[in-house]
């Protein structure tokens, strides 16, 4: 009787289990499978790096105020080519400043992203550096056809390739336009800088008129940075020696008198004059970001953000520095030093021809690493080796806004910027670093 009752036992689970599994498959007859929760776009950042590498390559070549103010465009432009492969992102249209709407893409279809990427690099490259020579439109077909020709085998198919590529072309050409529409003045047309005790003057050798004085009334990416200021400057103009003014400038002529070979090296770096001898500003900064991003491994999706961020950053911190440099209008140390404390004093190397705070280097340089850190990470290290060609070694910074650090110090080497100048500037380029860094591109 014993194994009849378990007999039965058996028969009954089996005939329960198969109710359930009839029931279960009824259920996947009558609703569709669900859709497999989509992965971040995960493949390299090489087209991306690559692009910037080029990029670089022409501000190393030539230097112009116009080469680098675009690099927000550009890297929002490279956002957007490749934002819709990374699930749950949101287009920068909805966060920044007067931004139109980016092309939409058409539903139920698939695009390989890392071609959208490759066709809206060439595209703005084209457009934003004015003077190409022939062997510079050349080195940009180069690349794209390069890419076209790795980069198809690896799509889906035909089509998703051929679709990525005419929308990255769609999406270049309205951040082109977006550009072209822009509103900032990089001239110097017409003006004619104040006169007064303390205010700045145009400078030796060259005694040029101050660079880019309208550029403050160009439009932010950020509303918040639309009236962004600093406070005014520490310490009230005088040449008496007991002075906290005068023992601020005397201290960048004694260091200037007794700099260490480690010191002049280290303003020396950061000089980014161009013309072949160096990279601009801007471009020294995107080839730091860029640094960052191959020694961490990121994947094209981060890579996207981390240069959109740096680059909107960049722009708001040029715009904020240069209107706040022609609001007080300072003078530069060595006008300061000729006058009160040494006649025919010259500094270790030349002042740029604008008012001096804040400094630029530290605001600047710093907004855009800050701003790529808050993507890559805020402790990771970075190797530079940009000037390796210029026999400089390999500089190792803890951080990326440790980098910024030291670009903003070796101006007080340099014998351009007094150290409460260069204090300001960090300080100001950390502010708008991390307000783009608060940007939530997934909500």
């Amino acid at each position: 009787m014993k194994r009849v009752y378990l007999a039965n036992t058996n028969l009954k689970i089996l005939y329960v289990l198969g109710i359930i599994f009839f029931l279960f498959m009824g259920c996947n007859d009558d609703e569709p499978d669900p859709t497999p929760a989509p992965t971040e776009l995960t493949e390299k950042a090489d087209v991306a790096n690559d692009w910037y590498g080029l990029q670089l390559r022409f501000l190393l070549e030539r230097n112009s105020t116009l080469n680098g103010f675009w690099f927000g465009h550009l890297g929002v432009g490279l956002y957007e080519s490749v934002r819709n492969g990374i699930p749950n992102h949101v287009s920068l249209s909805s966060l920044l400043n007067g931004m139109p709407a980016m092309p939409a893409v058409a539903p139920n279809t698939t695009y390989y992203w890392p071609e959208s990427a490759n066709a809206a690099m060439a595209a703005m490259l084209k457009a934003f550096n004015q003077g190409l020579t022939v062997a510079n439109t050349a080195s940009i077909d180069s690349l794209e056809n390069a890419y076209n020709v790795r980069l198809k085998p690896l799509a889906t198919d035909a089509a998703s390739f051929d679709r990525a590529q005419v929308y990255g072309r769609s999406v270049a050409k309205a951040i082109i336009d977006w550009y072209t529409a822009d509103n900032a003045n990089l001239g110097n047309t017409g003006y004619v800088p104040p006169v007064g005790i303390g205010l700045w003057q145009p400078t030796p050798p060259a005694n040029a008129n101050g660079v880019m004085p309208f550029i403050g009334t160009a439009k932010t990416f950020l509303a918040v940075h639309t009236s962004l200021t600093i406070p005014a400057f520490p310490f009230p103009y005088s040449e008496v020696n007991t002075s906290d003014f005068y023992k601020m400038v005397k201290e960048v002529a004694d260091v200037n008198t007794a700099l260490t070979q480690d010191q002049k090296n280290t303003a020396l770096y950061w000089v980014d004059q161009g013309n072949g001898v160096g990279y601009t500003p801007g471009g020294h900064d995107f080839a730091l970001v860029k640094q960052a991003i191959e020694q961490k491994g990121s994947n094209l999706g981060i890579a996207a953000e981390a240069y959109a961020k740096a680059g909107i950053a960049e722009r708001d911190a040029v715009i904020v520095t240069f209107r706040a440099k022609y609001q007080y209008n300072l003078l530069r140390p060595v006008t300061y030093i000729q006058k009160v404390i040494t006649p025919g004093w010259l500094p270790f190397i030349t002042t740029p021809p604008h008012p001096e705070y804040p400094a630029a280097h530290g605001a600047v340089t710093g907004s855009a690493m800050q701003a790529a850190a808050r993507v890559l990470g805020e402790t990771e290290p970075v190797t530079d080796r940009i000037y390796e060609f210029r026999s400089y070694p390999a500089r190792t910074f803890t951080s990326l806004f440790s980098a910024a650090e030291e670009a903003g110090i070796s101006r007080l080497y340099g014998g351009i910027h007094y150290r409460q100048s260069i204090t300001a500037g960090l300080t100001l380029g950390k502010t708008i670093g991390n307000n783009v860094g608060d940007l939530k591109l997934k909500p």
